[in-house]
């Protein structure tokens, strides 16, 4: 169905995209684990000078074949708790169930987006670990200081002084970049001591607690706002039951925002609101469709239930607040918002809502690349509506299901616990 375009059916992600971005520059929804920071850091390290260099295969940067044997080192030699979360694992096992090496045919599809570089690389530049280009800066020598010395591997760095065992681990791992490079794919055997020196220094659950620190300190960082007071919120703020973002949004953040992000806060509550009501009256139509004993739906057969008729009177108020609340967010936000709501000016009954949502729907499938997606729907010109057997909604929709967008706090409190489990262990 992903290949319909079955995602974001009414185009609301990109402006939820804006929003958070407000809030926690730097950050995305699908990192959990702070220390591939300092794995990137590594690489960068190692890979010193090859920046330009591709492998064999032609589509191969030196970053991605320090990845693979990252990758590679967690499933030889990693413990699958402390490696837990770590993109690309599963065609890692895949590659050594069929005793291949790994390489771009068996690895992640678009590694650049999904590996742990892909993941991890806009906080790391965000950060100042890394240049755009994954050379080191000056942010990244100051971590890897601190975790060269606390993982025992001094030297480690050219530029600092000690020859033991971190310039051995460098000159072992930049060896085998250089191999893998030149091949084409990993060519390191089962008794190779970089997998154990990989999977026991770069793991990531087995930051150590200065490690740690750093990462928090430069995550928190002031000059970071309203990013650091966020972390600081969650840090001192301890649980609550309910963790989703919306919850402790309103039950952590808000009750001790400063004005500033107080404020970005309410104009994400006050977007989300606007999008639960556009939402649930999708849903309704496809819920309505699906029982609709194989005869198709109008706009009446809409407004004829209680719950699309409440819908459309919570509308415009909570219109009129988002835009409001918007006022303090990003203008490419604010713009697409506009957009939006063009298309709901005027909609006072359910039957206006109805057409207005399945247009919303339609133009945004037909907007998507590369030549636009089907509909959900087949539609009549007269207005008959069923929806398609791949969308049929069994369950009658939930109300009030809470934001529907990821505004990355979740990420942040999956950082908190990773950071404070670390500075809990020994040096």
């Amino acid at each position: 169905m992903t290949g319909e375009g079955a995602l974001d059916p009414l185009g609301l992600s990109m402006i939820g995209d804006h929003l958070a971005n407000q809030i926690l520059p730097g950050l995305r929804a699908r990192m959990s684990r702070p220390r591939f920071v300092t794995a990137i850091a590594v690489s960068a390290a190692v890979c010193e000078g090859l920046e330009e260099r591709f492998s064999a295969d032609g589509v191969t940067p030196a970053y991605l074949v320090f990845e693979w044997l990252v990758v590679e080192a967690f499933v030889r030699a990693g413990k699958p708790e402390a490696t837990r979360h770590t993109p690309g694992t599963q065609k890692a096992q895949d590659a050594r169930a069929s005793q291949d090496a790994m390489c771009a045919r068996n690895y992640l599809k678009t590694p650049t987006v999904f590996g742990f570089h892909g993941v991890y690389k806009p906080i790391a530049r965000h950060l100042g670990v890394v240049d755009d280009n994954l050379r080191l800066s000056d942010r990244g020598y100051e971590l890897l200081k601190v975790w060269q010395s606390e993982q025992r591997l001094e030297g480690f760095l050219e530029n600092t002084s000690g020859g033991g065992a971190g310039r051995s681990a460098r000159q072992t791992l930049r060896a085998a970049v250089d191999e893998g490079l030149a091949v084409g794919h990993t060519a390191r055997s089962g008794g190779w001591q970089g997998w154990t020196i990989l999977a026991e220094h770069l793991a990531p659950a087995n930051a150590g607690p200065r490690e740690a620190a750093v990462i928090e300190r430069l995550l928190a960082d002031s000059e970071a706002a309203p990013r650091g007071e966020i972390f600081k919120l969650l840090r001192e703020g301890g649980e609550i039951e309910d963790s989703s973002e919306d919850a402790i949004t309103r039950s952590l953040l808000l009750p001790k925002a400063g004005s500033d992000l107080a404020g970005r806060l309410k104009a994400i509550a006050a977007y989300e609101k606007v999008c639960g009501i556009l939402e649930e009256a999708f849903n309704w139509i496809c819920f309505l469709s699906t029982h609709s004993q194989a005869r198709p739906i109008t706009a009446q057969t809409f407004a004829t239930e209680s719950r699309p008729r409440e819908l459309t009177k919570e509308l415009p108020a909570a219109i009129r607040n988002a835009e409001g609340a918007m006022s303090v967010s990003p203008l490419n936000a604010q713009q697409l918002f506009g957009e939006l709501l063009k298309g709901f000016d005027g909609v006072r009954d359910a039957q206006l809502l109805f057409e207005a949502v399945l247009r919303r729907h339609e133009q945004v499938q037909k907007d998507k690349p590369p030549e636009g997606k089907r509909s959900w729907f087949e539609r009549s010109p007269n207005g008959e509506t069923f929806v398609r057997p791949p969308y049929l909604a069994v369950e009658r929709p939930e109300r009030d299901r809470g934001w529907n967008r990821p505004y990355r706090i979740a990420t942040v409190a999956s950082f908190l616990d990773d950071l404070k489990n670390s500075s809990h262990a020994t040096a």
